[in-house]
């Protein structure tokens, strides 16, 4: 069989790949904890709060015992460290990082959430300037904060991050809910009296007798107390009144049903962020919160918070105002009710001389005992607020428009927490996750800490995990393993030697098989994918990680195209000879599907001339730039043109395949014999061609690249390439198989 050989610098390839269009510039890290990966000492957090939600100070270390996957652990060191120190600390300079025998600090999942409710137009920009105030808090670098709105549903505004710009961006933007929101008008609205309208008749002796008849429509209602428009600009026109009335009669008519709509947004609000990790604080911005007077239904809100682990600061958006506060509201709503009281008695005359009441009075004096609960429950929405924050642990910051020391307490708060340490019983990083208990022998108080890590071993340059690698790692974790969709994955040999042998990590995800996003607006679709892979030895220790988060932007004409061809990773690592697993997790992140693999293979000990793994060729591509010689796949066939080989990891090829292949021989400069490599074709076992050939001198690298063009018959065929060097020899194969034409 002759021309299966060819040199390397004569190769021409027609396949030419589909270029994706990459987002420019580094991927934006998602928001996520920050995991150290060390494990010889972990240094744990952990908040320990009351039923109440309140911060518990007076701790000893018999007082808590800490659990690994299970097995209790000795600790080491127990102390209280107060919200001030934290600060204090990091005011100061970042330290450098520490080594790789340095401990392995869990922080505690400190979650911001803040969270706008029932805003209108004029308290909105109170808001926005409490945020502003906020941030110029000493937040710590692991603190992450989130904006939402909360309506029937809590609605995510930006996600976490630490990232003060944005969170700032976001708050501005934030929306606000259309309609009348009876608890969150001026308060001078809800201190006003009830409109009531009727037709009042007036008799002047015996009608029948000459007397007389007067009738005319009455409107009452809509006057405000008088203390609450001292200094305040606010009209007390007859058409202002009258609108205030009726606010203020819908307020006492409908008030129970916004007490239920309200208190359900708050039930909602903990319902989705107790499905967070951590203690989540909640600066809650909101005009006040109404009630349905129910103290057994507010309790059980306030349980279901402390469960989930929710604190609540709620700050009253009201600010100092210059209108009635809410306890004058509340004295006019019992003002109210001593007046019903009062016309209990109270008749009209009708025409015919008979004593009546009016509908609307009648209804009025129905709701007498409504209104004194509302007067004593309700009313006062700044009190209800003030007893859910308190109730979580938090506190009220109300009838103020300096926000500066309730932000710092508030801050410290946070940050306050015990820091535990010990020496895991298992020193074996193999990337699985540990799971963390941590109790406490009272049955009052509630213990917040890291649920558990990923035991990876300092393999740098940054010791942190990225959002992309925990998802990674968590998929790993999973039992049994996800597989959403396919992909390749696979592991070659490069200069192979007696110490430490170069391997190349390949992966390979069909573009078919991810998310495409459309953004009709700008007549493209976004894709996204990140993979994590971790290299272990046959202990199960993890030796190398490699991660990679890679968004494309794709215009609409290129999508069938990109669609058709192959996302390619590649990674080398340099590993002694021995038995080794890759743990590959692909997540598609347009759509937040995960799938695993795992790949077994050798890092065999060589002497004498060296030999690389043998892979087909998908496509060959330009280097921009120098060769980078630690990447295998990299050579220079051209003194002008560096290329680079996109290994094809499918073997299972079409009728019309003409399959290359590309491997490496690395003589051994002790032996005077020049190269050679001698190849043979198989089909179904049986040997089609055999050659054999000089190679051509090596290159600055002591290497010699090959990509030759191998035989396509239908069947299981194999190749096999041996190097030969004097009495050294060292052997690879190839196994693929070629479709029968149709």
């Amino acid at each position: 069989m002759k021309n299966i050989l060819g040199s390397f610098c004569t190769v021409v390839l027609c396949l030419a790949p589909v270029a994706f269009g990459q987002t420019q510039g580094p991927a934006a890290q998602e928001p996520g904890v920050t995991i150290r990966q060390t494990v010889q000492e972990v240094v744990l957090e952990v908040m320990v709060r009351d039923a109440r939600g309140r911060v518990v100070k007076n701790l000893k270390p018999s007082d808590l015992e800490v659990y690994e996957d299970g097995v209790r652990q000795q600790v080491q060191s127990f102390k209280f460290i107060e919200g001030r120190e934290v600060m204090s600390q990091t005011s100061k300079a970042p330290a450098p990082l520490k080594q790789a025998t340095g401990p392995n600090p869990l922080k505690a999942v400190n979650l911001v959430c803040i969270v706008f409710s029932n805003l209108d137009a004029f308290n909105k920009k109170y808001a926005v300037d409490a945020v502003r105030e906020f941030l110029k808090s000493q937040l710590d670098p692991d603190t992450w904060v989130a904006v939402f709105n909360l309506d029937s549903i809590l609605t995510v505004l930006h996600p976490f991050t630490n990232n003060r710009n944005e969170i700032m961006e976001a708050a501005n933007r934030a929306s606000t809910g259309t309609g009348v929101d009876f608890a969150s008008v001026a308060s001078s609205v809800l201190s006003a009296a009830p409109l009531i309208e009727y037709i009042e008749v007036t008799t002047t002796g015996d009608p029948s007798k000459g007397g007389s008849v007067t009738s005319g429509q009455k409107i009452a209602g809509g006057e405000l107390n008088p203390t609450a428009i001292t200094g305040a600009d606010i009209s007390n026109s007859q058409s202002a009144n009258i609108q205030r009335g009726d606010l203020a009669q819908q307020h006492r008519q409908f008030g129970h049903l916004e007490g239920m709509r309200q208190m359900e947004q708050i039930l909602a609000m903990i319902r989705q962020l107790g499905t967070l990790p951590g203690r989540k604080s909640v600066l809650l911005l909101s005009p006040g919160l109404a009630t349905t007077g129910d103290a057994d239904l507010f309790k059980s809100m306030v349980d279901k918070a402390n469960k989930a682990n929710v604190t609540v600061y709620a700050i009253d958006v009201n600010g100092l105002s210059a209108e009635l506060d809410q306890s004058q509201a509340s004295a006019a709503a019992l003002s109210h009710a001593a007046s019903l009281s009062s016309t209990q008695g109270t008749r009209t005359t009708s025409a015919s001389g008979a004593s009546s009441t009016t509908g609307a009075q009648s209804m009025e004096q129905m709701r007498q005992d409504d209104y004194v609960n509302d007067a004593v429950r309700t009313t006062d929405t700044q009190a209800t607020l003030r007893a859910l924050s308190e109730s979580t642990g938090g506190f009220l910051i109300g009838n103020t428009n300096d926000l500066r020391k309730p932000f710092q307490r508030l801050v410290e708060e946070v940050e306050t927490h015990y820091e535990v340490i010990y020496k895991p019983s298992l020193d074996r990083y193999d990337g699985r996750l540990r799971t963390i208990n941590v109790k406490t022998l009272r049955a009052d108080l509630n213990v917040e800490s890291r649920k558990g890590y990923f035991a990876l071993p300092f393999l740098g340059p940054s010791p942190d995990l990225t959002a992309s690698e925990v998802a990674g790692l968590g998929a790993l974790s999973l039992k049994p393993a996800p597989h959403t969709f396919e992909f390749k994955s696979a592991a070659y040999q490069f200069r192979p030697s007696a110490a430490n042998s170069q391997n190349d990590m390949v992966f390979e995800i069909p573009a078919a098989n991810l998310t495409a996003t459309p953004e009709p607006a700008v007549k493209r679709h976004r894709m996204h994918v990140a993979l994590l892979a971790l290299v272990k030895d046959s202990s199960g220790q993890v030796v190398d990680k490699f991660s990679q988060d890679s968004p494309y932007e794709i215009p609409d004409e290129n999508l069938t195209k990109a669609q058709a061809t192959s996302i390619t990773f590649t990674h080398p690592v340099s590993l002694p000879p021995g038995h080794y697993t890759v743990e590959t997790a692909a997540l598609d992140r347009e759509s937040n599907r995960a799938t695993t693999s795992t790949v077994a293979f050798e890092s065999p000990e060589q002497k004498g001339v060296g030999l690389s793994s043998v892979m087909l060729v998908q496509h060959m591509e330009p280097v921009n730039g120098k060769v980078e010689q630690i990447d295998p796949l990299q050579f220079q066939p051209d003194p002008k043109q560096g290329q680079r080989v996109i290994p094809e990891l499918a073997t299972d090829l079409t009728a019309s395949a003409t399959p290359y292949v590309f491997f490496v021989v690395y003589p051994d400069k002790s032996i005077a014999d020049k190269p050679k490599i001698q190849v043979e074709f198989l089909v179904g076992g049986q040997v089609l061609a055999k050659q054999t050939t000089d190679l051509p001198a090596p290159d600055a690298t002591g290497a010699i690249p090959m990509v030759i063009n191998t035989a396509a018959k239908p069947g299981n065929c194999e190749l096999r390439v041996t190097a030969l060097q004097g009495n050294s020899s060292t052997k690879q194969s190839l196994t693929y198989s070629i479709a029968a034409a149709k």
